[in-house]
């Protein structure tokens, strides 16, 4: 694509994103690189151009992403992404829905397929899915980066995959974030803020009895027990860094001893701190 006919008046407009927190971005990424981190606040569409990554997301460990499939990044997960082979990969970033239709798309499928079980897996970008990446690709290298572009084609990609890819695939892809509720969504925006369920509560404006029922309701066991779950993944995907040490992730997670910490692994991953930071690089 050719360059934009006056670039200067299009990056003056106050619509011009000079900031990016939700949209599309699109970078490449040389073989051995890695992707800069994202935000955990928000949910990310990553749809692979060209080239081959490697994908670590919370506790799936080792997917890879070819050329031409995508893959979601739910709000809240932990991510580490690195180029096997030089790469081009367009991100779709956003946090709640725009379009009602959209919304109401995602609540059927939970309702109608709520029992599905999750696979951290790519689904792969076809006609005419490929036509609107390749497209998007070009508006961006060519410097068009409106609020409006963004806005129109994140309600037109989820137009495109509405029409031309099936329930299942659909569930396959956005199974992380189809139901979510609007409890669901500020708890996971806010439970790594706080340092127990009382502040969660607190922060949520609701009685902490109600919390408990609602929390129950929506994700199917106690908040405790949900957010000890979450810090473990949490936990296992920092160990993976080989230069990370027990005292690090101890300060992060805010454990106040050794002992309570080695009490956690215990029972969360059956083996002691030293341990887990063994098990998880070798995995």
């Amino acid at each position: 694509m050719e360059n934009l006919f006056y670039l200067e008046e299009h990056t003056s407009c106050r619509k011009y994103k000079s900031d990016f927190q939700t949209g599309f971005k699109y970078s490449t990424i040389k073989a051995g690189a890695t992707l800069e981190k994202m935000d955990t606040s928000c949910n990310h569409l990553l749809f692979l151009k060209e080239g081959l990554i490697h994908i670590n997301c919370d506790e799936y460990v080792g997917q890879s992403i070819k050329k031409h499939e995508c893959i979601l990044i739910p709000k809240g997960a932990r991510m580490s992404c690195r180029a096997i082979q030089d790469s081009g990969l367009l991100v779709m970033t956003f946090d709640v829905l725009q379009n009602v239709c959209d919304k109401a798309m995602l609540h059927s499928y939970h309702a109608q397929h709520a029992d599905v079980a999750y696979h951290f897996a790519p689904t792969t970008i076809r006609y005419p899915l490929t036509s609107f990446v390749d497209l998007l690709i070009s508006y961006l290298k060519g410097g068009i980066d409106c609020e409006h572009l963004h806005e129109i084609k994140e309600k037109e990609f989820f137009l495109v995959l509405r029409r031309c890819y099936s329930k299942e695939e659909i569930i396959n892809l956005l199974h992380p974030i189809i139901g979510v509720s609007r409890f669901k969504g500020f708890v996971l925006q806010n439970y790594m803020n706080v340092d127990s369920v009382t502040e969660l509560a607190e922060l949520s404006g609701m009685r902490r009895t109600i919390f408990d029922i609602r929390f129950r309701e929506v994700f199917g066991m106690s908040a405790r027990q949900w957010m000890l779950r979450q810090i473990a993944k949490h936990i296992r995907y920092k160990a993976m860094d080989p230069e990370v040490t027990i005292r690090d992730i101890m300060d992060e997670f805010k454990f106040n001893s050794a002992t309570h910490f080695c009490r956690f692994c215990k029972q969360q991953f059956n083996c002691t701190p030293k341990e887990l930071l063994k098990n998880s690089r070798e995995e």
